[in-house]
């Protein structure tokens, strides 16, 4: 009889460990698919930005950029306006098809006068050319006129244009946290972690052009402004919580609380299931 107790006892501790195991496996599944696809610090000086994610999108730096020790965390890189700009090369990480959520965030410091407006990050306007369908973080009013004021602009590939402004201009030399994001065919803008405008309806293919994606340019017109932690997500629009968490602690912090949190509930999910097991 005691022999059955023990290996009772035993075969439940082997289910824990195997539970323990499959719930790890799922966590770390779950967590690669909503960990940012692109992610740039800018903290490294060379001809390239290295892309943190994992995932190599590396970009490459044209023209004039000068790196800075003081951007928003830690470095950052300052654009004078003439023909500095990031190139990083097409992906389907950057695609964004029908039906699929994603996220556009970056830091922004404006340092002089644009008589153009220009994109912060985007995908397929750059120098280029315009390739339909494209998505873009834009420094420009509702009214696409460079006068402080910042946007988010979806374009379907029949020309059909689906653009929001904040409403505010960021033309100040401070520091601003701009975020685009799509839900469920909505689209919103965030102004330093605050709703600033949205638009329903927007559920159509954005990115899916073979055009790469660019920072800090469009077509011909370049950023005079400082640039600073640039992050994409597929997959998956932020929440104003989590906007709010990223803008406050910086992406590196943001992803390590982000990871811990996963891994804590699934902690607590084995532990619950081990002492009713028991």
């Amino acid at each position: 009889m005691y022999k059955l107790v023990i290996r009772s006892v035993s075969l439940k501790r082997e289910t824990f460990l195997f539970l323990i195991l499959l719930m790890l496996i799922s966590t770390v599944m779950a967590s690669a698919a909503k960990d940012p696809v692109a992610a740039w610090l800018f903290n490294k000086k060379g001809n390239m930005v290295k892309d943190i994610s994992g995932n190599g999108h590396d970009g490459k730096i044209h023209g004039k950029v000068e790196w800075i020790k003081d951007g928003r965390f830690d470095s950052a890189l300052a654009f004078e306006g003439k023909d500095g700009w990031i190139e990083v090369k097409n992906h389907k990480d950057f695609h964004f098809p029908k039906g699929t959520d994603f996220t556009l965030a970056c830091w922004i410091k404006i340092t002089a006068d644009h008589g153009q407006p220009p994109m912060l990050v985007a995908k397929s306007y750059g120098p280029q050319g315009q390739k339909q369908p494209w998505y873009a973080l834009y420094y420009a009013n509702q009214g696409k006129q460079s006068d402080g004021d910042v946007s988010f602009f979806c374009r379907d590939a029949g020309g059909q244009s689906f653009h929001i402004a904040a409403g505010q201009k960021i033309n100040d030399e401070k520091w601003h946290h701009v975020v685009g994001t799509r839900a469920k065919g909505t689209m919103y803008l965030y102004l330093d972690g605050v709703v600033k405008s949205e638009k329903k309806g927007a559920n159509f293919d954005v990115g899916t052009h073979d055009g790469d994606l660019h920072m800090m340019t469009h077509a011909s017109r370049f950023m005079n402004a400082v640039l600073d932690e640039v992050v994409i997500y597929k997959d998956k629009a932020l929440s104003t919580e989590e906007i709010n968490q990223l803008m406050n602690n910086g992406t590196e912090a943001f992803l390590s609380v982000s990871s811990k949190e996963k891994i804590a509930t699934t902690w607590g999910g084995i532990k619950s299931a081990y002492q009713d097991e028991l």
